[in-house]
């Protein structure tokens, strides 16, 4: 656009163009003010552009716009090979969960399967039924639980107190037919243990000790006194009066489970 043009313009082409220009308080300002405006800045347009396409434009190096580094990468672990699922072998291991029950895994990889088939035929495995057959030295009479054999693994409820040994296999026309045979394991015991044979000593001089000790605190602890020692030394029938170190102890006169032990003097 020509300088010369915008002298012959009115002063509403002038306002637009100068909004164009984004310039402020253009409304306010007179004709010949808009028209030096707009020449001071079209007068700008071609510096701007000569600089623009003359000068080459600087990178810039502040570290603002710096490129975003890599992240580390993780050190390379080498963990060798997975490990297997299964190891090519007919084995069965029997491992103790709780007195009632047990944790039994197998695998039947190895050439026993191919050895059936030769003798009972093909069919053996797909007519039969895959069990656990359980073994205890108390009963003479084995249990079978039915299994998956692709599950691997299974939990049998079992009693206690009582060695076992399982066998996996296939049962058919009721003949049972082992593949593999497990470990021997023992549940462990329920409840208290039958063995009352244990005696318990009771310390007599110590339990002297603690009642000449405690003489001059017995009559302001009253029958608290005598529970406490009651409970320390674990005395069945104990009197629950202490009348004091000079009087006697209980209704006996002598200390309750002791067998020689003398009254004490009045």
């Amino acid at each position: 656009m020509e300088l010369a043009n915008l002298r012959k313009m009115k002063r509403p082409e002038l306002i637009e163009i100068a909004a164009h220009f984004k310039m402020k308080k253009r409304h306010r300002m007179r004709k010949r003010d808009l028209v030096k405006a707009l020449e001071k800045r079209l007068a700008e347009i071609p510096a701007k552009f000569s600089a623009a396409h003359q000068k080459p434009r600087t990178v810039e190096t502040s570290s603002r716009f710096a490129p975003t580094p890599p992240p580390p990468q993780p050190a390379f672990v080498d963990r060798g090979a997975p490990i297997p699922l299964h190891y090519g072998q007919d084995r069965v291991t029997l491992l103790v969960r709780d007195p009632n029950s047990l944790f039994v895994f197998w695998e039947l990889e190895g050439p026993r399967q191919e050895e059936i088939a030769r003798t009972y035929g093909g069919d053996i495995f797909r007519r039969g039924s895959w069990v656990v057959r359980i073994h205890n030295d108390v009963d003479s009479a084995p249990q079978d639980i039915p299994v998956v054999l692709d599950g691997c693994n299974w939990y049998l409820s079992v009693a206690d107190d009582r060695g076992y040994v399982v066998e996996i296999g296939v049962t058919m026309d009721g003949r049972f037919t082992a593949l593999a045979r497990s470990n021997h394991v023992r549940t462990p015991r329920t409840g208290v243990s039958p063995d009352t044979t244990t005696e318990w000593m009771l310390v007599e001089e110590d339990f002297r000790k603690v009642v000449r000790l405690s003489a001059a605190e017995a009559p302001k602890m009253g029958g608290k006194f005598a529970e406490a020692l009651a409970e320390r030394f674990r005395v069945p029938n104990m009197g629950t009066r202490f009348l004091g170190a000079s009087e006697k102890l209980g209704a006996s006169g002598r200390v309750p489970g002791s067998a020689h032990m003398k009254p004490a003097k009045q």
